[in-house]
């Protein structure tokens, strides 16, 4: 019997799938197994966002965006803090969304195809969202909803951007006037949400799509809305959803309205403001949405920010309950020492329950990986006399640091400062600037050393 013919979509996916957008696959299946793990910590999760500058830039601004509902909160300026706002579900839907944005916005000529494609799948998402939460689901259900809703568009967004000449003959028969179902069999020999399906396939992430009920409207509504709330499609939609949800038809456009609203600060605050557009909302953007809280989009590196530094020390008060919180408060004192004091390479090096070894544990900052590797080193009469409680050092070459540590960071201009429990050295922070090249300076000095301060402040006060 011969084989099958090979349909235009197989080789699409093939293509997509193996050569242009493996690491959005791959980066999305561990933010979904990350999140989904019984035993993963808040502080894990944040790390796990923390190695993407972008994606940590852009899920900070989200985290602060109104749509969230937390316009009662203070504006975060860690990803600590935010994990611990909104929970490692809402901050799941937030990566995925990021994830989206920064892989996707960016097409060729068809850049305005990808954006509708992308407003309309954050329009669903925030939909979605929202009817699961009316129908009083659990929160992990409600965020699945949500991420549902937003890969549901995947394969729209990935065609217009890969597409090649079957983009241009798609395009053709769309001006030509045919209805895009028809028009995407026609070209692909399925519809571009099949061919969704089928990147998803390929990159293990099917059972995100679970064909909810509460998806399928929220699909419909970001598809038909943008013409105008009151046409016949609309009218008819927002009843179905009012039948689902047993609510007048007035009430029930009234928050389906608002929730367009959300959507579009949420495109706004990711970045996607062409993708906002496309949202039938009226959106005043605020400065706050626009607001630089992290990175910007390329990862470049930070700026001392005074105002930034202080919301750091009042995160710091509020992301640990107990003495087993330690990990989180660690994370979120170096985020500080990053971002908001302006050091390149961040560090906390913990010294083992025996005291026979001292090591890096957590880490910030580019080029931080092979400097945790080489931060490492067995515990000595050196490291002793050195590591004092209330110690913080501005070391130079007129100041050097113990040699262990200069020939591990290869730099002579460091800050350090000791961390002490019970009274007692257990291990300290590192930063520098050598990536960037640029000078330490006294206003950094008293930054490193009053974040460092503050951590230690809260770990006394720590319950056990």
């Amino acid at each position: 019997m011969p084989a099958a013919p090979t349909l235009p979509s197989q080789r699409l996916i093939r293509s997509i799938a193996e050569k242009d957008l493996p690491a959005f696959g791959l980066t999305l299946q561990e933010v979904l197994t990350a999140a989904d793990s019984d035993v993963l910590s808040g502080h894990q999760m944040a790390e796990v966002i923390l190695r993407d500058p972008a994606l940590t830039s852009r899920v900070l601004r989200a985290a602060n965006a109104a749509h969230l509902g937390h316009s009662g909160h203070a504006k975060v300026v860690t990803v600590s803090r935010a994990v611990v706002i909104l929970g490692v579900n809402a901050i799941r839907s937030l990566c995925i969304s990021a994830l989206t944005v920064e892989t996707l916005s960016a097409a060729s000529q068809y850049g305005h195809r990808v954006q509708e494609a992308l407003g309309r799948s954050l329009h669903a998402a925030v939909q979605a969202r929202d009817l699961g939460r009316r129908q009083q689901m659990n929160k992990d259900a409600v965020e699945r909803l949500f991420v549902e809703a937003l890969l549901s568009g995947i394969g729209e967004m990935a065609f217009w951007c890969f597409g090649n000449e079957m983009a241009d003959q798609l395009e053709r028969e769309l001006q030509s006037g045919t209805a895009p179902a028809k028009a995407e069999s026609k070209v692909l020999g399925i519809t571009l949400t099949q061919l969704g399906r089928e990147l998803l396939q390929n990159w293990s992430l099917a059972s995100v799509l679970q064909d909810s009920p509460e998806v399928a409207l929220a699909r419909q509504l970001s598809l038909v809305s943008p013409q105008g709330w009151l046409i016949s499609a609309t009218r008819q939609t927002t009843r179905d959803i009012a039948v689902l949800l047993k609510t007048p038809d007035a009430e029930t456009l009234e928050f389906l309205q608002a929730n367009a609203t959300e959507a579009a600060a949420l495109a706004t605050a990711l970045g996607a403001r062409q993708a906002a557009q496309v949202i039938p909302a009226e959106l005043q953007h605020s400065e706050e949405i626009l607001d630089t809280l992290a990175p910007d989009e390329k990862g470049y590196f930070h700026m001392p920010v005074i105002h930034q530094q202080l919301r750091v020390l009042t995160e710091m008060g509020h992301v640990a309950t107990s003495r087993k919180d330690l990990p989180i408060l660690l994370e979120t004192c170096l985020e500080g020492l990053y971002r908001a004091v302006g050091l390149d390479r961040c560090v906390f090096c913990l010294l083992s329950p025996d005291r026979t070894r001292l090591q890096a544990r957590v880490a910030t900052g580019p080029a931080t990986d092979s400097l945790r590797q080489r931060f490492q080193w067995e515990w000595g009469a050196e490291m002793e006399s050195w590591l004092k409680p209330q110690m913080v050092i501005w070391h130079d070459v007129n100041t050097p640091g113990p040699d262990f540590l200069t020939r591990a960071s290869e730099t002579l201009d460091c800050f350090t400062g000791t961390f002490s429990i019970d009274q007692k050295a257990v291990g300290f922070f590192y930063a520098d600037r050598k990536p960037s090249g640029r000078p330490l300076t006294p206003a950094g000095f008293e930054g490193f050393s009053s974040l460092v301060a503050q951590a230690e402040l809260v770990m006394r006060a720590l319950p056990r």
